[in-house]
C-alpha cells in the first residue's frame, strides 16, 4: 500500500520550495509576541513575515525603528528563545501601522502571475501520491493559487 501524504506535508514541502517560512511558525510566533518580547515593544511593532530566516516587522515610528534596530540581537534571541527554534536570523523593519490583531489587518491587493511548468510538474509529483480524487484535486487547486502569487 503506498504511503499517504498529508495536505499539511504538501504544504510544508510548497512554501519550503518557494522560500518562504513555514506559516505554521509566524503564527506561533504572532500569539506568543507581547511575551516574547514585551508589552512596550509589543506596542509598536508586529510580525508580519518569516521568510528564510528573515523577520519582518512593521513599526508605527522612525524612532521606534532605530530603537528595535539596535536591539535586534536580543530579540531574535527572545523570539528563538519563545518558538524553541532557531528560525530567525535576521530582523527587516518597515514602517507603518502594526495590526494588533487579524480584523485590524486590510487586505492587500493580491498580484497574479501565469504558473512556470516547472511549478506545475512540482504540484503534479506533490500530490500525485493523493489517493482520493477530490482531495487531490483540492490539493492541486490550493497549490496553483499559492504558486500563483506574485513573490
Amino acid at each position: 500500500m503506498p504511503k499517504l501524504t498529508t495536505i499539511a506535508g504538501i504544504i510544508k514541502e510548497v512554501l519550503k520550495a518557494r522560500g518562504l517560512g513555514s506559516g505554521d511558525t509566524l503564527s506561533k510566533l504572532r500569539g506568543k509576541w507581547a511575551n516574547a518580547v514585551g508589552g512596550k515593544i509589543a506596542q509598536h511593532a508586529q510580525p508580519q513575515m518569516i521568510r528564510e530566516g528573515r523577520l519582518t516587522l512593521t513599526v508605527d515610528s522612525p524612532a521606534w525603528m532605530s530603537q528595535l534596530s539596535m536591539l535586534s540581537p536580543e530579540i531574535i534571541e527572545k523570539i528563538n528563545a519563545a518558538l524553541e527554534e532557531g528560525a530567525v536570523k535576521e530582523l527587516k523593519f518597515c514602517l507603518g501601522t502594526p495590526a494588533k490583531n487579524e480584523r485590524e489587518k486590510k487586505a492587500a491587493p493580491i498580484k497574479k502571475r501565469e504558473i512556470s511548468p516547472e511549478e506545475k510538474d512540482a504540484i503534479e509529483r506533490a500530490t500525485a501520491k493523493i489517493v482520493d480524487k477530490e482531495l487531490r484535486s483540492s490539493a492541486k487547486k490550493m497549490l496553483s493559487k499559492s504558486c500563483k502569487r506574485v513573490k
